[in-house]
């Protein structure tokens, strides 16, 4: 049962930076334009050494005059896993949100994944789809779980044949995250993978089949996409 006064649809968004001055604004600007706005908003830097939290910092006034409880933790550099596992040890609230600094939110995005909460009250995990950014300026929609996902069957199981589950997409409850241990920071990558693996077991999975997220590629990103070396951490 949730703690007295601990609103039980109340969000806590957890973004990993590192060294994203040139596109923070864009995803705090993707924050601050939700139609519906999360509790509190943790910004979770792995070790930047240029001007990406003094730009979070200069923020702070508009966050705060929105309600949003703002958290710069400023870490050494250790990786996004790290970076993420930080900012969860310190989230007040029930749900995590998780958001890569270089993707943004759709304004409504928390909008509906509460009015899913509401709807799906034994569901402990939510998903939606995105819209994938190339750095070419390309558009294509990742319909995460569509024709593949079966409630009905392991998700161990369809997890590990295929990671369908996407960070900026996610949003679960902290408790299911905590209890898996979190992020694997001895992995070099994939440890988004790992986790949902772990908690596998304990999800209760629903997808919202809503594209409420731009999945934007970027390079150097702290969450930069490095196929060829994720593969073989994978396997």
């Amino acid at each position: 049962m949730p703690e007295k006064n601990v609103d039980q649809y109340g969000i806590s968004v957890v973004c990993p930076t590192y060294n994203c001055s040139t596109y923070i604004q864009r995803t705090i600007e993707s924050l601050l334009n939700q139609t519906e706005l999360p509790n509190e908003v943790i910004f979770s830097d792995d070790g930047s050494d240029d001007d990406t939290v003094n730009i979070i910092e200069k923020n702070r006034d508009r966050f705060e005059e929105s309600s949003i409880q703002l958290y710069v933790e400023r870490n050494d550099h250790q990786g996004p896993g790290a970076a993420r596992n930080n900012g969860i040890a310190i989230a007040s609230q029930l749900w995590i949100a998780f958001l890569d600094a270089d993707d943004v939110w759709k304004n409504e995005k928390i909008s509906h994944v509460r009015k899913a909460m509401h709807e799906n009250c034994s569901s402990n995990c939510f998903l939606h789809w995105e819209e994938y950014v190339k750095i070419n300026g390309d558009r294509q929609p990742l319909k995460h779980g569509l024709n593949y996902y079966d409630p009905d069957l392991s998700l161990l199981i369809q997890l590990y044949q295929k990671n369908f589950l996407s960070t900026s997409a996610v949003v679960c409850k902290k408790k299911l995250v905590q209890n898996a241990g979190g992020f694997d920071t001895t992995l070099p990558n994939a440890q988004d993978l790992e986790l949902w693996l772990k908690m596998s077991s304990h999800m209760n999975l629903t997808v919202l089949p809503e594209i409420l997220g731009e999945y934007i590629e970027e390079l150097g990103s702290i969450s930069a996409r490095p196929y060829y070396n994720r593969f073989w951490t994978e396997i």
